[in-house]
């Protein structure tokens, strides 16, 4: 299909009546450039390429380098240690070696770099062997500085479609948000309109580029430089302003509609749109409750396990929640169609259509998990005790919102002070030095405990204030039809295992007994400021001369016996 001819259906149907086409067919063969591998999503999504779809052709990954560890050395790093790619670590052991030689290329770049960082030459012998662009990449920080939410977000993805246009099928599958809709209530329709923000003023996408530059220019000159900590947070507030003028409630669903509006007006791209909701843990791939990094629902959870008696929700509103692998199969589902030139112009991928899920009913799995005996990991046995008599409650919508979070914040607050006034010279003589030591010692160490409490409750108050717009102020109900309509088509081999199948999702076990664990696990010990451990070390290659060999470090220019094209 044309991309005129595209652009004509940009809101309309595939045709009907199209011979049905399996999903592990169209992607037999195919070569895909990839970018946003390292990502919690790109992880997942490769992994279940390569785990379900043994004749796809190859992918090339698009990755940055690090000062420390080059594109090739972070992708086998994540092969080797990175729980997401277990499945294949599992299924091929040692001859997983030779999967990553046969499927697998790295390319280093940066997507916020004109041709994402790819040399012309290198592009000029790889384009040719393209089917198609897919843009996982992004920045996902809600409150990022705007000019890297710009750079990254709406030049990245522009920077992809210029990739995109210089391959046969000027195909680009870009993944965006669900949360573009901004700030509206009610249906989501999967439709993009260009120019025409949630709020329905008519802009120019170059015009308001120009224009946050210009804003964040008058903010760091003003401040005396960009590097200022009272620059970045001018810059913050400058661009939220912006966003919030335009009808999108942050920087991050701001940047991400800019890219989405940038995209549709290109006429030399046949574009794609995936709009993820709220991405959490997997239902079953690559196993139960797997997650990575600190995502919405993260915090939710932990504030709900007892440390908040009011929070800020509205409680009949959609807790819109997609596990990551259903995400993966939506994402397949519209890549296929892409390929087979019958995508629509958007695929919504969300819950709250089919099988609505309330803020209301998470409290109450919460809670419920609470009195069973669950505790967010790394709580104190004091914390541990108050917290299976606490239940959280909604925060009515309009209500004053400062009550968020106040006897804990102001317990916290004052036995920290009361610590830090203890002097073990005053005691009664009575008791030796040594024992005034000891006391000195705990007292001090518990004071310290508890400024890192209240620190991390200043956190997540900060948090929310972030996550309101989706929790509290606007109730999303956004429509997948879509991407339902193309499960139906399926047989019913390939509808196991590539199908939408959030209708089946049991919130209950879901919610008890995969998303909390999963983020206890996972994502809250982040919280803390903990770490969250890798695999146990899996060799790729042997030694570390043949695991680095064993990647290809650019596509055009690989040996034939480490898994280049001959």
């Amino acid at each position: 299909m044309s991309c005129a001819a595209w652009r004509a259906t940009w809101t309309g149907r595939s045709s009907k009546g199209v011979p049905e086409v399996r999903i592990s067919e169209t992607l037999k063969g195919r070569h895909l450039l990839v970018t946003g591998f390292t990502g919690f999503l790109g992880k997942v999504w490769v992994t279940f390429l390569l785990d379900h779809l043994p004749e796809i052709g190859k992918l090339t990954l698009l990755v940055r380098g690090r000062r420390t560890e080059d594109a090739a050395a972070r992708v086998r790093r994540i092969f080797e240690r990175s729980p997401a790619l277990r499945p294949l670590r599992e299924k091929h052991g040692r001859a997983l070696l030779a999967l990553v030689r046969e499927k697998i290329e790295v390319i280093e770049g940066d997507a916020s770099d004109p041709l994402m960082g790819i040399p012309p030459h290198v592009l000029a012998q790889l384009a040719p062997r393209l089917d198609a662009v897919v843009h996982c990449a992004g920045l996902t920080d809600f409150a990022p500085d705007p000019r890297m939410a710009v750079d990254v977000n709406v030049r990245g993805a522009m920077h992809a479609a210029d990739v995109a246009a210089r391959i046969p099928s000027k195909r680009l599958l870009h993944i965006s948000t669900c949360f573009v809709a901004g700030e509206v209530d009610g249906p989501i329709p999967e439709a993009v309109t260009p120019g025409l923000s949630p709020n329905g003023t008519r802009f120019d996408v170059d015009a308001e580029l120009l224009a946050i530059d210009s804003a964040c220019d008058a903010v760091d000159e003003r401040e005396g430089g960009r590097k200022r900590p009272a620059a970045r947070k001018g810059r913050v507030e400058v661009g939220t302003r912006r966003a919030k003028s335009l009808g999108w409630p942050n920087l991050y669903t701001y940047s991400k509609g800019l890219a989405e509006h940038a995209l549709a007006r290109r006429d030399d791209v046949a574009l794609t749109l995936v709009r993820p909701s709220i991405v959490e843990c997997a239902r079953s791939y690559p196993f139960e409750g797997w997650n990575e990094g600190l995502n919405t629902s993260g915090p939710i959870v932990w504030m709900c396990s007892g440390f908040a008696w009011k929070v800020p929700m509205r409680a009949e509103s959609c807790f819109d929640v997609v596990p990551v692998d259903t995400v993966a199969r939506g994402m397949t589902i519209a890549l296929a169609d892409a390929l087979e030139d019958e995508a629509e112009a958007v695929y919504q991928l969300a819950s709250g259509d089919t099988n609505r899920f309330t803020f209301d009913r998470a409290l109450d799995l919460t809670a419920l998990k609470v009195r069973k005996g669950y505790v967010p990991s790394g709580v104190s046995p004091l914390e541990r005790a108050l917290l299976t008599h606490m239940d959280s409650t909604t925060l009515e919508h309009g209500a004053d919102r400062s009550v968020l979070v106040p006897a804990a914040q102001k317990a916290t607050r004052w036995l920290r002070d009361t610590f830090r006034k203890f002097d073990a010279k005053k005691l009664p003589a009575s008791i030796d030095d040594e024992l005034r030591e000891t006391w000195q010692a705990r007292v001090h160490d518990a004071s310290l405990k508890l400024n890192k409490t209240s620190m991390l409750l200043r956190s997540i108050e900060q948090m929310w204030h972030v996550y309101q717009p989706f929790i509290h102020d606007f109730d999303y109900r956004f429509d997948t039809s879509h991407v339902r309509a193309r499960t139906a088509r399926l047989d019913a081999d390939e509808r196991r295992a590539f199908g939408w199948d959030l209708e089946t999702l049991d919130w209950r076990h879901y919610w008890m007994d995969i998303e909390i664990p999963g983020l206890d696990k996972w994502s809250l010990p982040l919280l803390r400021g903990k770490d969250v451990p890798d695999d146990e070390g899996f060799d790729l290659g042997g030694d570390p001369p043949s695991a680095a060999a064993a990647l290809p470090v650019s596509a055009p220019s690989i040996p034939a016996e480490l898994g280049g094209a001959e």
